[in-house]
């Protein structure tokens, strides 16, 4: 729902999709007000789902310690990086809440999710967004579709396993952008 509706509407549409089963109903309010979280977590079966917008394992706290939410959804990019992302996912662990990463980057920071969920045993699910651009996607990185059967086959390869296609990114680079200087 991308925190966009009050508490009210969030426990209204909560309620609603009940019969549906949902793997979980996201950000139903803003993610700053962790009271109205958790009246709608407990207004509800359906799971409540939350943090794309939350920063470092500070930002998570205060939501699991009043158990405001089911599942989280920490954004690797956003948070820290791989490390402080397994910080947050281990700090959730210990309230027994799934992880399941937030996921809108290319197959460099999609690999660098899938190490670190590969590493957290509370991994529920990654969200994926560039169903629109698949051409773009697979000719981000050298290795081409990461994806396998909707699984992400964990490289042996030293660092993250995949190799940005310089030619390709410059191509697709935004007219305008920088891009990355060195030295």
């Amino acid at each position: 729902m991308h925190a966009r509706y009050d508490a009210t509407t969030g426990k209204r549409v909560a309620k609603e999709v009940e019969p549906f089963n949902l793997l979980w109903l996201e950000e139903p309010c803003g993610p700053e007000n962790i009271d109205a979280m958790r009246d709608i977590r407990e207004s509800t079966k359906t799971p409540i789902c939350c943090g794309e917008n939350l920063y470092l394992r500070y930002g998570f706290r205060e939501l699991l310690e009043k158990r405001a939410v089911d599942i989280i959804m920490p954004d690797v990019q956003k948070t820290g990086g791989i490390l402080e992302s397994r910080k947050i996912a281990d700090m959730a662990q210990t309230y027994f809440v799934p992880f399941a990463p937030h996921n809108v980057t290319s197959p460099i920071g999609t690999m660098a999710t899938a190490h670190l969920c590969a590493a957290v045993p509370n991994f529920l699910a990654v969200e994926r967004h560039w169903i629109d651009m698949l051409p773009k996607w697979k000719g981000f990185v050298k290795e081409g579709e990461i994806i396998q059967k909707g699984f992400i086959p964990i490289p042996e390869r030293v660092g993250l396993g995949v190799e940005m296609d310089d030619e390709f990114v410059r191509k697709a680079q935004i007219p305008g952008t920088p891009w990355f200087v060195q030295g």
